[in-house]
Order: C-alpha cells, then sequence, then structure tokens
C-alpha cells in the first residue's frame, strides 16, 4: 500500500514552501497525473506502476527511484536527475527529458516514442530493447550505453556521442546519425538508408550490419570492421575507409573498383 494518496499529494503541494521532499516514499500505483512537482525530491522513491502522465518533474531529484512501469506519457523531465533510477518497461512516450540525467539508469524495454532527450546524459544507461524511434537525442552523451535490440528508427542523432556504445542489433532504419561512433558495437545493427554523413566510425564494429543505401558521405571508417556487411547502394563518396576491414563485404561484385 502506497504510502501517500493523491489527494494528500495535492494538498502537500498546495501548502508547500519549497520544494517537497519526498525521499523513499511508496507512491506505487498512485494517480499522479498533471501534477506540479518541480524540483521535488523523489530519490529512491517508489513510483512503481504510477501514472505520472503529463505531471512536471523538471529539476526533480529521482535518482536511485523506482520507475518500473510507470506512465510518463507526455511528463516533463528537463533537467532533472534520473540517475541510476529502474525505468524498466515505462511508458515515457513524447516525453521531455532534455538535459536530463540518466546515466547508469535502467531503461529496458521502455517506451520512448518521439521522446525528447536534447543534451540528455544516458552515458552506462541500459536501453536493450527499448522503443526509442522518432526520439530526439540531439546531442546527448550516450556513450558506454547498451542499446542492443533497440529500436531507433527515424531517430535522431545528429551530435550525440556514442563512444562505446553497444547497438548490436539495433533498428537504426533512417536514423540521423551524424555522431561520435568511435568503437561502437554494431554488429548485425540495420543501418537501411541512414544517414551517416561525417560519422565518426573509427574502430567501430559493423560485421554483419546492414548499411543498404546507407549514406556515408565523409564518414571516418579509419579501422572500422565491417566484414560481412550489407553495403548495396550505400554511399561512401569521400568516405576514409584506411586499414577498414572489408573482408566478404556485401553489395559490390568488385568492391575495390568502387574506389577508384
Amino acid at each position: 500500500m502506497s504510502d501517500l494518496t493523491r489527494t494528500e499529494v495535492i494538498k502537500l503541494i498546495a501548502v508547500a514552501v519549497k520544494p517537497l521532499e519526498l525521499r523513499g516514499v511508496n507512491l506505487s500505483m498512485v494517480d499522479l497525473s498533471n501534477l506540479n512537482l518541480y524540483r521535488a525530491d523523489l530519490s529512491e522513491a517508489d513510483l512503481s506502476e504510477a501514472d505520472l502522465s503529463e505531471a512536471d518533474l523538471s529539476e526533480a531529484n529521482l535518482s536511485g527511484a523506482n520507475l518500473k512501469g510507470a506512465n510518463f506519457l507526455k511528463t516533463f523531465f528537463i533537467q532533472a536527475n534520473l540517475s541510476g533510477a529502474i525505468l524498466t518497461g515505462a511508458n515515457l512516450n513524447r516525453a521531455d527529458l532534455s538535459e536530463a540525467n540518466l546515466s547508469g539508469a535502467n531503461l529496458k524495454g521502455a517506451n520512448f516514442l518521439k521522446t525528447f532527450f536534447f543534451q540528455a546524459n544516458l552515458s552506462g544507461a541500459i536501453l536493450t530493447g527499448a522503443n526509442l524511434n522518432r526520439a530526439d537525442f540531439f546531442k546527448a552523451n550516450l556513450s558506454g550505453a547498451d542499446l542492443e535490440g533497440a529500436l531507433l528508427c527515424n531517430a535522431e542523432l545528429a551530435g550525440a556521442n556514442l563512444t562505446g556504445a553497444n547497438l548490436r542489433t539495433a533498428n537504426l532504419t533512417r536514423a540521423h546519425l551524424t555522431a561520435n561512433l568511435t568503437r561502437a558495437n554494431l554488429e548485425h545493427a540495420n543501418l537501411t538508408e541512414a544517414h551517416l554523413e561525417g560519422a565518426n566510425l573509427t574502430l567501430a564494429n559493423l560485421e554483419g550490419a546492414n548499411l543498404t543505401g546507407a549514406n556515408l558521405t565523409g564518414a571516418n571508417l579509419e579501422r572500422a570492421y565491417l566484414r560481412r556487411a550489407n553495403l548495396k547502394r550505400a554511399i561512401l563518396k569521400d568516405a576514409n575507409l584506411k586499414d577498414a576491414n572489408l573482408t566478404e563485404v556485401m553489395g559490390y561484385k568488385n568492391f575495390k573498383d568502387f574506389f577508384k
């Protein structure tokens, strides 16, 4: 049973002269939709399966909070602290996480359709199997993040830092990846018609990746591993393939002739 009801939380907000202090409070399954929780301290709180749709959690502290299966549809998390939080299976469709700190957070299987992550910190976050279709990660930090099997179709990742990120088997169809993918693992990833113009793929693992129709104009693929990658109709104008491993690359009968 939760520690507080919706009515009790609303009363606390009404009389508060400073941000709410609800550290460690159990609010599991409570309806907190549309409430103003700006700068609230909800660190270590249990909000599992709670409804916080369209609530304002900007600059709130949710570090280490249990947010499993919670509903955050269209919720504001601008500059919020969600480091180490558990959001497995949560719904964050169309939420705004601009400049939020999600470092080390567990977002496995969560939904982020059309969610904003502008300049957010997701370093070391777990996003395996998450739905990130059409999400906006402009200039976000995803270094070391685990995105294995994630859905990133039409996602915006321009200027993002994906250094050392795991994108194995991820679906990045038509994603905008003018980003830093140094040492990223893209093994068997789907990059069909992806925008990789000017991307840094130095030492990236692209073994078996599907790059059909991808635009790699000016991309840096130095020492990248492209064994058995599919480059059918890919655009590689001015790309740097110095010391790249192109063993058994598919898409060209004579791959070397393509660069003449």
